[in-house]
């Protein structure tokens, strides 16, 4: 009968197969790449998330792809990527791993087999998703991405929504596996993914924690820096409800400064410290007229707009930079009520870093793209911003795959302009640190894999470390560092003994 079983279910599944799917991931934005992939597994060795979702193989999913299986959780994995990138910058062939999830997803909304895959095992795996990361719902929504607006959600959206809204309402209220006892405190600065994720680990072994937050509200970028129309604010605001269920104590409005972080460790209040400011500071253009009235820094701009909901722009707004940021703010400034929003980047159509399906939807949304052109000057009246004067950019990388611009001096072009958003990155704000902790090109210097840093007790992570990185990296930084810290706390308290595999804790 078992044998019966085998090879019923082994027929089921060639049942399944779609000889001709990868032919349809050819035509999509650079499916063509799928040719190259001889599953050497670098990406799936790469790739934060499948250490969390033991199914999810960016190796096995396109070769399940190129086969044409369907409907199997392993080959449906693809729904819970990031598109962190990592996988496409580490593939020696060249594949567009990250393109080619995004292409399966696109697929999905037209493909029945990942609707029954939906209604099947999607909400399982959420499930088992949120016993690994502080936020389930943050995460799928960011990665499936569904539209903000009724009108134009398909049906593969619709049934996402339901079912993250269902988890989201039927989510137990979070118990610390130990009771708090105030013994062996931790504190954790900034309150963004990796800093919340630790709070979350440590919470979950009984430790109290305190996080620290300069702004008025808790969750860093995933609160201020991704729109409510890409996140909605209230998913963010309940799932950080579940930390603080475990006792987790978060006080907002509450920057530290250098005396506060050098007396987080020896006023006695703490054992470890956790620093994940984030990168909270915008880059400087460093062109002449950056400090005109009108020019707006990109992270002003979204945390007011995620803030209040509103934000004043001109009506011609010029974006300056090509990454995701750069993208928010521009779709930003539309629904504030600017007339032409236009952007401009030093990198071709083809290397802007922003996502794909991001560019897309700015362009149908009415911004305008301008690539390969750089800012040479911010023009005005001496008081206000006037306009902006381009110049053409013929490369942007040397042969070292280095920064390194090339710009064609007899091309340039002045474009008017009453506000001009910089959003050319940013870079963590850690003159708080003072001398004590030793930095690196502008981020802290701290341990790849237990992101210790050379004062004894405190640790760091996350965007502070790391600089600019995806969700999922931050995620991964905070329980790194919350294992860590475990470890640091079990060597200097013989009394406890922690158990991080299994998130127990015993006294011995």
């Amino acid at each position: 009968m078992q044998e019966l079983g085998e090879l019923k279910a082994e027929r089921e599944i060639f049942r399944r197969v779609d000889p001709e799917f990868k032919h349809k991931l050819y035509k999509i934005a650079n499916g063509e790449t799928l040719k190259y992939c001889y599953q050497c597994g670098t990406c799936t060795a790469s790739c934060p998330i499948s250490q969390f979702i033991t199914v999810y193989r960016p190796n096995k999913i396109l070769e399940l792809a190129k086969l044409g299986i369907r409907d199997l959780p392993a080959s449906n994995a693809f729904l819970f990527c990031s598109a962190c990138t990592l996988c496409t910058k580490g593939c020696p062939q060249g594949v567009r791993v990250h393109e080619l999830m995004n292409a399966l997803k696109e697929l999905a909304a037209q493909d029945e087999y990942t609707q029954d895959f939906l209604s099947n095992g999607f909400e399982e795996t959420l499930a088992a998703l949120g016993e690994e990361i502080p936020f389930p719902v943050v995460y799928s929504w960011i990665c499936l991405r569904p539209s903000e607006k009724e009108a134009g959600r398909s049906k593969f959206d619709h049934r996402v929504l339901d079912i993250l809204h269902r988890y989201l309402s039927r989510a137990r209220k979070a118990e610390p596996s130990l009771p708090v006892d105030g013994k062996n405190g931790v504190a954790v600065i900034g309150s963004g993914p990796a800093g919340l994720t630790a709070a979350w680990e440590l919470g979950r072994m009984g430790l109290p924690v305190t996080v620290f937050e300069s702004l008025p509200e808790p969750g860093g970028m995933l609160r201020v820096g991704i729109p409510s129309y890409r996140l909605p604010k209230e998913i963010v605001a309940a799932e950080i409800e579940r930390i603080k269920d475990l006792g987790v104590e978060i006080r907002t409005n509450t920057p530290v400064d250098q005396a506060q972080f050098d007396g987080l460790l020896t006023e006695g209040n703490y054992q470890a410290v956790f620093v994940a400011a984030g990168a909270q500071t915008n880059r400087k253009i460093r062109i002449e007229g950056e400090d005109l009235d009108g020019v707006v820094p990109v992270l002003d701009l979204l945390r007011q707009y995620n803030l209040s909901g509103r934000v004043s722009v001109g009506k011609k707004v010029v974006i300056i930079g090509g990454g995701n940021v750069a993208i928010d703010a521009a779709r930003a400034a539309l629904r504030c009520g600017a007339e032409t929003v236009q952007l401009f980047c030093l990198e071709s159509r083809q290397e802007m870093p922003s996502h794909e399906w991001e560019i897309q939807e700015a362009d149908a949304e009415g911004v305008i793209l301008n690539p390969s052109w750089g800012p040479r000057k911010i023009l005005g009246d001496g008081q206000k911003v006037t306009g902006v004067e381009f110049i053409r950019c013929k490369s942007v990388f040397d042969e070292n795959k280095r920064f390194s611009p090339v710009f064609d001096e007899k091309k340039t072009q002045i474009v008017e302009a009453d506000t001009v958003v910089s959003a050319i990155g940013q870079s963590p704000d850690l003159g708080f640190l003072g001398d004590s902790v030793d930095l690196f090109r502008g981020t802290i210097a701290a341990d790849p894999y237990t992101l210790e840093t050379n004062l004894p007790g405190v640790f760091a992570g996350g965007d502070a470390v790391s600089g600019t990185a995806s969700l999922i990296e931050a995620i991964v930084a905070g329980r790194t560092a919350a294992a860590s810290i475990i470890r640091y706390l079990e060597s200097v308290n013989s009394d406890t003994r922690f158990c991080a595999s299994d998130n127990t804790a015993r006294k011995g």
